[in-house]
């Protein structure tokens, strides 16, 4: 089994893709939590590989909770405990950050971190080739789920193999039993075939 996106020998990190702004796609990379002395800054937990990507930032979009999207610059990141304590321009006090509370920083995708060798970003996976280890190409990856103990593929097969798999598109877990490769080069995944056809349901 492997960790929130990976292979248990390989780490993954979290990089949602929020929204589209500007036609341009945005994704977050902390979500701000509650105000944190008396000066203004607030805690985030980071949604990225490095700890610190907040040092770098420096205007940033923030969604608050009722969905109001404000542009901010940050004038202090600090990590403390693998959290982030944020300073935004004008927000001097636990009370004027109080809005901010819950709310999702946001950057242009454009401005995402390249991952370490061997690590994706989930939303990079939508779109991939599902093959055999035959080599057989039978579908497509529609999206990458994170469930509660581990993450999966949602696949869709193709029409042509539906009668040996499923018609109806399956959960395939995250794990090394079941996907044995990823090759982003290549954009496709190699799965088990015989534990892909012990997810599909009977009615095919």
């Amino acid at each position: 089994m492997h960790g929130t996106f990976f292979f248990s020998k390989q780490q993954t990190i979290i990089s949602r893709l929020s929204s589209k702004m500007d036609s341009q796609e945005y994704i977050t990379v902390c979500q701000l939590m509650r105000a944190h002395g008396v000066k203004g800054y607030i805690k985030a937990m980071p949604l990225t590989h490095d700890l610190n990507r907040c040092k770098s930032l420096k205007n940033v979009r923030v969604q608050k909770r009722n969905g109001e999207i404000v542009e901010l610059t940050l004038e202090d990141a600090k990590v403390a405990n693998d959290i982030w304590h944020l300073k935004f321009k004008g927000f001097d006090s636990p009370e004027a950050v109080a809005v901010l509370v819950n709310g999702d920083v946001m950057i242009p995708e454009s401005e995402r971190l390249p991952l370490p060798e061997g690590e994706y970003y989930l939303d990079e996976l939508e779109g991939f080739r599902v093959h055999t280890e035959d080599g057989r190409d039978i579908g497509e990856v529609l999206e990458v789920q994170e469930l509660m103990t581990v993450d999966a593929f949602l696949i869709k097969f193709d029409l042509a193999v539906q009668s040996e798999y499923s018609s109806k598109s399956i959960l395939a877990p995250w794990i090394d039993d079941c996907v044995t490769e990823i090759s982003k080069d290549g954009k496709y995944i190699v799965c088990d075939s015989d534990y892909l056809k012990s997810l599909c349901p009977e009615e095919r």
